[in-house]
């Protein structure tokens, strides 16, 4: 087994262990460390840094370099191979997605990431699995609801799902007991532009996503 695939079998256990990806798609990127380890202390390891800012590969960068050995960091709304060279040269481990590209998800593999395309539709799973990516983001998938996700799982029934979108920290339990690999929740557990005063309440909200996952593996 090539180095590649040992390392990307450690990132699809790592997410699964996990249960949750914290997304920072922020506007403010000073308090991303800081942010990154408030996630961690609570149990949330596998952290999402969203690349539609320009900022955001050197926060991430940032928090590879500053936070401890057991934080998972990638690059959310990748959408280019440059974005992919960036997350890769920032020392990301995964790329992130909202949409299924096959020469995407190549150039993910290429570079030694785990591609998490995003997809909605059972032609799309189908074409990013057999593009070679493992993770699929069922996206959006908040409006669509947990039976849509037992319904998918039907024709993919190996599939490693992680629904995102519209998803509030208080509601993993429900997407995982449906049969999600990890959940993926962006604003409603970090904001955009977090002030001092809610960094508090972002450490709550992580501690109640920990506990639902703890729940809904324990059966």
């Amino acid at each position: 087994m090539s180095d590649r695939a040992v390392s990307e079998s450690q990132i699809v256990a790592a997410v699964r262990r996990a249960g949750a990806v914290a997304i920072l798609r922020l506007r403010e990127h000073t308090q991303a460390v800081r942010i990154g380890r408030l996630l961690l202390d609570a149990g949330l390891p596998v952290m999402e840094v969203t690349f539609d800012h320009p900022d955001a590969p050197a926060a991430l960068r940032s928090m590879v370099d500053q936070l401890p050995a057991g934080a998972l960091v990638g690059a959310g709304t990748v959408r280019s191979t440059e974005q992919v060279a960036q997350c890769r040269d920032a020392g990301g481990r995964f790329c992130v997605s909202p949409h299924t590209d096959p020469g995407l998800i190549h150039a993910c593999i290429d570079a030694g990431l785990e591609p998490v395309p995003g997809a909605q539709t059972a032609t799309e799973v189908a074409a990013a699995s057999d593009a070679g990516a493992r993770l699929i983001k069922l996206f959006p998938a908040g409006p669509l609801g947990p039976g849509y996700l037992r319904a998918m799982l039907g024709p993919f029934r190996d599939g490693l799902f992680v629904p995102t979108g519209g998803i509030r920290h208080d509601e993993v339990g429900a997407w995982l007991r449906a049969g999600a690999v990890a959940v993926g929740l962006g604003s409603d557990l970090v904001p955009a532009v977090p002030a001092e005063t809610e960094l508090d309440a972002i450490a709550r909200r992580a501690r109640t996503v920990s506990k639902q996952v703890t729940e809904a593996r324990a059966g």
